[in-house]
């Protein structure tokens, strides 16, 4: 898979690496929410959480992500690669962007933590927006004191449920100047959020 040219700190571009993706996508498929379903990978990047829905048997993937270099990288990549239908789409999902709820689709996302200030929320954000389009939504977060109190909070706004299915030890490689240490490992949970399905929504900001 492709990496970012140049990874950007402010947007928190950190490829997800290959086992923790497969893991999500195959937790994602023994629940029955993507063979078969349309696939949205929010802040896509690259394109590699898309490409694993495609080997599962997503019947269609949309890829949406505000960088339009890795956009490029995810499209030269995964229409060689592929012949189910794959759509890209650049945009800050943090803003509207015109998608109206789907029925029967799946939200497969690795969202920003977070952590950089020009972030905070984003994470939650994500979720927000993830579960304006989906019933489903598949959410890898970084763990902390609160989290569980702000998920709880994001739920009950959505009228979802929400469970922890799985952590992993998340690396971060020694990508930017600031970093030091060749790995930092940093705890994060998949997160399986489930809604109640109200008729058309679109995403707003």
């Amino acid at each position: 898979m492709p990496k970012f040219s140049n990874p950007s700190e402010a947007l928190e571009q950190y490829i997800t690496p290959s086992d923790i993706a497969a893991d999500i996508l195959w937790l994602t498929y023994m629940t029955n929410d993507l063979s078969g379903k349309l696939v949205f990978d929010l802040g896509c990047g690259t394109g590699r959480l898309s490409y694993g829905a495609l080997l599962l048997g997503a019947s269609h993937v949309i890829c949406i992500d505000i960088d339009y270099d890795a956009l490029s990288k995810a499209k030269d990549f995964l229409e060689l690669r592929t012949n189910v239908p794959v759509s890209l789409i650049a945009g800050d999902i943090r803003e509207s962007i015109p998608i109206r709820e789907v029925r029967d689709c799946t939200v497969v996302m690795n969202p920003p933590f977070g952590v950089h200030l020009s972030l905070k929320g984003a994470d939650m954000d994500f979720v927000r927006a993830a579960l304006s389009i989906c019933r489903d939504v598949y959410s890898l977060h970084k763990m902390s004191r609160g989290l569980i109190n702000v998920l709880s909070k994001v739920a009950h706004e959505s009228r979802s449920t929400f469970e922890i299915i799985k952590s992993f030890k998340f690396p971060i490689r020694r990508i930017l100047p600031k970093h030091r240490r060749k790995v930092h490992y940093i705890e994060t949970v998949l997160v399986r959020f489930r809604r109640k399905f109200e008729g058309t929504s679109q995403i707003k900001g």
